[in-house]
C-alpha cells in the first residue's frame, strides 16, 4: 500500500469516526423510530393551557413565540366550534393558574416545552 492510499484510508476512517460520533451524540429522544408508538397529546388540555398562558401577563423564561406556534397547531387540530366547557380544556387552564399562583414558573415552562410543545419544541 502506498503512502497516498494509506492517507486516503486514514481520511475515510476519520470521516466515519466523526460521523459515528455525531450520530451517537444526537438525542435519542429526537428520533421517532417507526416501531415506537407516539405519545398521545392531550389537545383539549393543551388548548386550555395555551389559551390561559397567552392571555396572562408574560412569564419569565416562557417564550411567547413558542406558545403562539403551539397555539396555531392546536387550532389546526381542533374544530372551529370547540367547547370551552370541556373537562380537559378546563384542566389545562387550571394547571396554568395553579402553578402561576404558587409561583412555580418552572412547571409552566416545562409544560409549555414538553406536553404542549406540539412538535415545535
Amino acid at each position: 500500500m502506498s503512502v497516498r492510499q494509506a492517507k486516503g484510508v486514514n481520511n475515510m476512517i476519520r470521516f466515519f469516526s466523526v460521523l459515528a460520533l455525531v450520530f451517537s451524540s444526537s438525542s435519542a429522544l429526537a428520533i421517532q423510530w417507526p416501531w415506537e408508538e407516539p405519545t398521545e397529546t392531550r389537545i383539549e388540555y393543551c388548548r386550555g393551557f395555551l389559551a390561559k398562558s397567552l392571555g396572562a401577563f408574560p412569564v419569565a423564561g416562557l417564550s411567547r413565540v413558542q406558545l403562539w406556534l403551539s397555539w396555531n397547531e392546536v387550532v389546526r387540530l381542533t374544530p372551529a366550534e370547540f367547547d370551552t366547557g370541556d373537562t380537559e380544556y378546563q384542566e389545562g387552564r387550571a394547571f396554568f393558574d395553579a402553578k402561576l399562583e404558587a409561583g412555580n414558573t418552572q412547571a409552566i415552562i416545562d409544560e409549555a416545552d414538553g406536553a404542549c410543545a406540539l412538535g415545535t419544541g
